[in-house]
Parts: C-alpha cells; structure tokens; sequence
C-alpha cells in the first residue's frame, strides 16, 4: 500500500469533515435565519435586523438593564409592561403590534393580536406547539408534565388528571387550605399583638411557604412533610430557571461546572429519587392492604389513572415511562400549583393594601356570608366583588407574563404565512394592558370591569388570559382561586392592612410575575 496515498486520503477526510462542518454551521446561523428574515419581511413582518449567531439576545438585555434602571412606576404604579416585557414595549413602538425579533438564531415573532391570540390557542390539532422546554424547565415541569407536552400524550394525561381537579374533588380541598392558612395566621396575629399594634410583614414568602404546605397536603396527603421538602427543592430549582430567561443556551453549557449547574443537577437528582420513592411507596402500600384505591389525594388520584401499568407490574419490573410520567406531573403540581397562587396573593395584597376602598368593600362581603366563621365551599363561589377583584390583580400582574407556541411546519395565520421552526410570542401582559381593549383607564384598579364577567370586562373574548385559553386553560385554575379565595377571606376577617413605606413597587419576571424588593405590608387587628 502506498502509504504517501494514504496520508493523503486522510488529509482529504478531515478537510471534507470540516467543510461539511462549516458548511452546516453557516446554513444554520446565517442563511436559514436571513432566508425567514427576508420572506416575513415580504409580509410587512418586520423588527430588529438578525446578527448573525447572537440574534438580538445583547440588544434585549441592554433593553431590559435600562428599562430596570430608569422605570418610575409610582406616578402610574400598575403601568408596568414597559418594565417587565421591555424589549416588546420598546420593538413594538418601532415595528408594530405584529414584529418578529431574534433569540439566538430562533426568530420569535410577538403576537399583540387578540384574535391571532384566540386562533393560535385553540387550535385543536397541535399545529401551535409548546417549544422545546429549556433544561432549567425540564428539570421544573419535567419532559412528560402537563405543561411540556403535546398531542395524543397531553390529551391523555389530561383525562387521567381531570377527576383531581374536578369541583367536587376541589371542594374537599378547602378544610385543608383553611387549617394551613389558619397556623400562618396565628403566627401574624401574634407578631401584630393586642389592642393598637402594627407589625410590618413581608407577605411573598410567607404565601410561598403556606402554599408549599398546602399543595404538599392535597398532593401527598398524609405523607406531605416529606413532599413539602422536594417542594422546597424545586422552588430553589425555579429561582435558578428563572435567572435563565432571555438567554441563549450553547450546546454544551450544562455540562460546565458553573455553581449553578452543579446545584441544579444535585437539585434534580434529588427530586427524582424522592418522588419515585414517594409513588414506589404508595404503591406498595396499597398492594399490602388489597386496596383498589391509591387514595384520595392528587397523587393518588394521578395513581388511578395508571392503575393498570401498576398492577400488571412489580417493582422491579416498574413501566419505567408511567413512572417517569408520575413524576413529572408531580413537579408540575409544585410549578403549577404553588407559584401561581402565591404570586396572585402577593399581588392581591399589595394592591388591596395601596386601594384601602376595596379592601373594605371586600371585607363587608367576606363578613357579610361568613361573619368570622372559617369559609366553606358552598358558599365561595357567593364572593362576588373578592372574585372581581382576583380577576383583576390576573389582569394587571399576570403571574406569567407571556405564553409562547410553534410552528413544527409552515402555518397560515390569518393574512401571514408562517414558515415551520418559528416561535410566536404571546405577550399576555401587554393583552391585559391596551388601552384598546380595556379602555383609557387600563392602567387603573378598577375590579368593576369584571361585574359581569370575563366575557363582557374587554372588546375581546381573548383580551383576557389569566389562566391561558382554548383547549390548554389552566387544569388548576378554579383550585388556584378556591385557595386565594380562602386564604383572602380569613385575612380579611382578621387584619386591616396598608402597603408599608418601605415597600419599593418593582415588579420583575423572577420565574413568575413578583415585587422584586418583597412585599412590606402593614397589619393591624380589626377593631
């Protein structure tokens, strides 16, 4: 063998690897991007020119520092999707209400539409998909959550999940809500004192820590101080998610062994092995007791639906995907469940504490069914002003802040035609903000728009979108207002209360929609 030709056929080898190489590379970052660029801007689609590799990712953070620093919300306090979506708020004054921007080499096209808004959210048949959950995501909601899939396996673990959210179900959930909120309220009553004592009390944490107990005792009943812990694991893990918002993830950067990264792989690991031996364990509970029922809670529930893949195998021969499944709906219920009412507690607070009208307005009602008794099922659903003025603090600070969806091919969108591959970018905050749909006192706490309903608050059926829309609507949404509900009552049969001076209004997208600084407020017993 010619060994001169060899070398030479190896040569030859590495130079057609790397031109394959840097020939993908280009088509990837530079002609498939200004290709989508050229043919949205065909379609009057416009926004920030594409820089090749980075997209737009400096420019919105640049947008975002700025929008921190400079933002004075005090003269207008709920004016606030200039601050939390700013790179939307500044791009749309330039492009319009339709403008696609950049993130990484993805092209992110904001729908400020709510008629598109509508379509895309109700489509039935999957052609608006969720993205590709970034790995903090993954490791919050898991790859077989609810909230990550699609199709024929979100619609079956929708079904499967249904009878634990069913009203009925929820109703048996409000002793449990009222005993936890009950401990944390003993615990203010006593730092605000007797007769004319105040206490200043940073409410955010203390509704993360209440809910964390609540969503532990409805979701792994008797066994919820072990779920409480994993809870605590997974908010540590959503603060970490959420610091990776607006940033672009290059191929092998979770393997670097950044702080971060190693605390959210240990975090992870740990949450694993403690479900699946929290669902191992119930299932060899009811095996020992002969018992066709895996309990009543939302894991047992969620066990019930499995019931056939669990009896037909031992644990060690365990369907690993069904046990995979569980576990990722369980993280969803931390996600879903936990953040979204403490965000919305957090919020009702502060802006019943800056609106002392409506305070007392929704007092004269809470005393008015209950007296001081604790609230019973039957009767919430007869809090009608406390119900429009829930809706209204989900109006005005959304605790997610926008939605995204994606085409997995080439869509029609009203008069746009989309090409696959494409994020559409729902701007739910600036939906809940504009003028147009709201009227000239959008910015205003007005919980009377909501009188006579959602339907009737806007000029469009899709303005508001507080717990998502279409077929996707929030599974948890009416267990998310039946704990507000409670929890609001009880404080409001007990305290009066005002935001305290010390309060700094900066509301920021840490995970969800929260005060940046906490939320200082004021209690004092009622008279």
């Amino acid at each position: 063998m010619d060994l001169n030709h060899l070398g030479n056929w190896w040569v030859w080898l590495w130079v057609s690897v790397i031109c394959s190489v840097a020939a993908t590379f280009v088509v990837r970052v530079w002609w498939i991007p200004v290709r989508k660029q050229k043919f949205l801007r065909s379609q009057g689609i416009h926004g920030p020119k594409y820089k090749l590799l980075f997209g737009n990712t400096q420019e919105l953070q640049q947008i975002k520092i700025r929008a921190s620093a400079s933002m004075d919300l005090m003269q207008m306090p709920h004016d606030i999707a200039a601050r939390v979506v700013p790179h939307i708020h500044v791009w749309a004054k330039h492009y319009g209400k339709i403008f696609v921007y950049w993130l990484g080499t993805t092209a992110r096209i904001v729908v400020h539409d709510p008629e598109m808004v509508k379509q895309i959210l109700s489509n039935k048949f999957g052609h608006y998909q969720k993205p590709e959950p970034t790995l903090p995501l993954k490791r919050l909601g898991g790859v077989y959550g609810l909230a990550s899939t699609d199709g024929e396996m979100w619609a079956r673990h929708r079904r499967l999940l249904n009878p634990a959210f069913h009203l009925e179900s929820l109703k048996l959930m409000v002793p449990v809500v009222a005993a936890s909120s009950a401990v944390m309220l003993e615990k203010w009553e006593n730092a605000v004192g007797n007769g004319d004592g105040v206490k200043e009390i940073e409410v955010s944490q203390e509704f993360r820590c209440v809910a964390s107990d609540i969503i532990a005792r409805t979701a792994f009943g008797t066994n919820f101080e072990k779920g409480k812990h994993v809870f605590q694991m997974l908010a540590e893990l959503a603060v970490l998610a959420g610091k990776s918002f607006g940033t672009i993830d290059f191929p092998g950067s979770r393997f670097l062994p950044t702080p971060s990264n190693l605390r959210s792989r240990k975090l992870d690991k740990d949450i694993q092995k403690s479900l699946e031996e929290m669902i191992l364990n119930r299932k060899r509970s009811a095996e020992m007791g002969k018992s066709d029922s895996y309990g009543t809670d939302l894991l047992g529930i969620m066990m019930d639906g499995y019931k056939d893949e669990l009896k037909g195998n031992k644990n060690t021969n365990f369907v690993s995907s069904s046990l995979e499944h569980m576990v990722d709906e369980s993280r969803t219920f931390f996600t879903a469940g936990n953040e979204t009412t403490a965000t919305l507690l957090t919020w009702t607070l502060i802006l019943l504490g800056m609106h002392t009208d409506w305070q007392d307005r929704a007092r004269q009602e809470v005393l008015h069914l209950f007296n001081k008794q604790i609230p019973n099922a039957d009767a919430l659903p007869h809090l009608k002003i406390v119900n429009m003025i829930l809706y209204e603090v989900l109006r005005l600070y959304p605790a997610v802040p926008a939605m995204s969806r994606k085409t997995y091919k080439e869509m029609q969108l009203e008069n746009i035609t989309i090409p696959a591959g494409v994020e559409l970018m729902l701007p739910i905050i600036a939906l809940h903000h504009d003028v147009e749909l709201w009227g000239k006192d959008v910015h205003e706490f007005n919980p009377n728009r909501f009188s006579q309903g959602i339907s009737k608050a806007s000029t469009h059926p899709a303005a508001f979108t507080g717990f998502g829309f279409g077929p996707r609507t929030c599974i948890g949404q009416n267990f998310a207002l039946i704990e507000a509900k409670v929890m609001l009552t009880m404080i409001l049969q007990r305290f009066s209360f005002v935001v305290s001076p010390a309060y700094v209004h900066a509301p920021a997208l840490i995970f969800t929609l929260l005060p940046l600084h906490g939320a200082q407020i004021i209690f004092q017993h009622l008279q």
